[in-house]
């Protein structure tokens, strides 16, 4: 039944891939949409949010997310998707934008990319140094170049190199690397086989070395998320929080007449599934919650890390 209210006071509390079966019928396992079928699945998907405003879809890096209010709502609607339009879809969880940083600095690290094949060859050497910076820094590039030993051109072709290796992703799991500062201390040119190219491969092998010498964190993004729920339902909420590495940042009346309570919270990415399905089932219904992206912080459990870490699409093996 189409809901009476606006789309944009429904609480979507659910996020979900969509995708579709391989071509044999099996399951693809990417969450991503994987063949020529894609067009009769998201029309069908657009008819199906017209008369459901608890449905969004969205394109994102690649996937079809399906925004709706439960996994039990996900399934419904996939179940409808095979009794009106014949469409099978695979169901999974959006992926999770991990990144990787530093907590120590190393000092003099060299690139170096030289190549002699008969005729002009290529050649730039550079040194870094890399040092942490403080959560949400992103990545800070400086040039300490004294007497011109690397000429300004190709001191741009350093940084772009160390900004493409640190965004293909770190030594840990392979997502990218950020809140660092690199320093450009020193480096050698040729007059005539220096170019852009050895200069951006020097940066990316500085990069490398660097962060093979260091140590690496894993970050993960955290939710900042509010619970609008009955007072007596306050240690539920509590305990669904704190059992999903999360933890509770404040509490008051909703502010609305209904006698209703509001509680903030810090939370895992990972972990909103299965809060929203835990809070679904404690509230019975009752309970909504609205989640957005809050910051991102060390992953300490080292279990979770070496979850993490194996499960990873982008690990460099």
């Amino acid at each position: 039944t189409p809901l009476s209210r606006s789309s944009k006071d429904v609480p979507l509390m659910f996020c979900a891939t969509v995708s579709l079966p391989d071509a044999d019928g099996k399951k693809s396992g990417k969450g991503k949409v994987v063949n020529s079928g894609d067009d009769k699945l998201i029309s069908a998907l657009d008819a199906i949010s017209r008369e459901d405003l608890a449905v969004r879809l969205e394109q994102n890096a690649g996937n079809l997310l399906l925004h709706c209010m439960s996994g039990d709502h996900a399934k419904l609607i996939a179940s409808r998707l095979k009794e009106r339009y014949d469409i099978t879809i695979e169901l999974g969880l959006p992926p999770v934008q991990y990144k990787e940083t530093i907590s120590k600095s190393v000092v003099n690290v060299e690139g170096r990319h030289k190549k002699q094949s008969g005729g002009r060859g290529q050649f730039g050497v550079c040194l870094i140094s890399m040092e942490p910076l403080e959560e949400g820094a992103g990545i800070e590039f400086e040039s300490r170049i004294k007497g011109g030993v690397i000429s300004k051109p190709f001191i741009s072709s350093v940084e772009k190199g160390v900004r493409e290796q640190l965004q293909s992703g770190g030594p840990l799991a392979g997502y990218p690397v950020t809140d660092v500062k690199v320093i450009l201390t020193d480096g050698k040119m040729h007059s005539v086989d220096s170019n852009d190219f050895a200069f951006q491969s020097a940066g990316k092998q500085a990069v490398k070395q660097a962060l093979s010498k260091t140590h690496t964190i894993l970050l993960q993004p955290m939710e900042q998320a509010t619970f609008v729920i009955s007072d007596a339902e306050q240690g539920e909420v509590n305990s669904v929080v704190s059992r999903n590495d999360g933890y509770v940042t404040g509490s008051d009346s909703a502010g609305d007449g209904s006698g209703q309570i509001e509680i903030s919270a810090i939370l895992p990415s990972a972990n909103i599934p299965a809060v929203s399905d835990a809070l679904r089932a404690k509230t019975g219904g009752s309970g909504t919650f609205t989640s957005e992206f809050s910051h991102y912080q060390a992953v300490n459990d080292e279990h979770t890390v070496k979850s993490i870490v194996e499960q990873s699409p982008h690990r460099h093996d």
